[in-house]
């Protein structure tokens, strides 16, 4: 090989090797490490609650131990307990819970408090932000991918 033919071929090489290395640059192809990470979070008590008719009055039969801050599924909707107390109907003293549902719309329910089969399973509530310690709440502990 002469002088010419051995330069031709180490500039073509260092030429090929410098346009291979800007093009990824500009391309922007950088691989991020990904791990996994275990978080404990807080989810809101959620149970479900059922209709009953007592004296032709529609009641929510919820768990015993219900208490501001859960979650009741009813049929298809979700509300959140705002506040329970006792009022006066028709001479009888009624449980009543005011509720709240995710459109922010309040309701006064009729309860009654029973525990049962249909609302002992506890469900997935939803999740509570990091500063709220006073809401009564399950802990779980969930798997994220986070970019390093």
């Amino acid at each position: 090989m002469n002088r010419r033919g051995f330069f031709a071929v180490l500039t073509a090489a260092l030429s090929g090797v410098l346009l291979v290395d800007e093009a990824d640059a500009q391309a922007g192809v950088r691989r991020r490490a990904r791990r996994r990470v275990r978080r404990r979070i807080r989810r809101r008590i959620r149970r479900r609650a059922v209709t009953r008719v007592v004296l032709g009055r529609p009641f929510w039969v919820v768990p015993v131990g219900m208490v501001v801050g859960w979650e009741l599924m009813h049929e298809n909707r979700v509300v959140v307990v705002k506040e329970t107390k006792l009022i006066e109907r028709d001479g009888n003293k009624v449980e009543v819970a005011v509720v709240q549902d995710q459109q922010g719309k309040t309701e006064q329910i009729d309860l009654l408090r029973e525990d049962n089969a249909d609302n002992a399973k506890d469900l997935e509530g939803s999740r509570l932000t990091d500063n709220d310690k006073s809401t009564p709440a399950v802990e779980a502990e969930v798997e994220e991918e986070v970019d390093d």
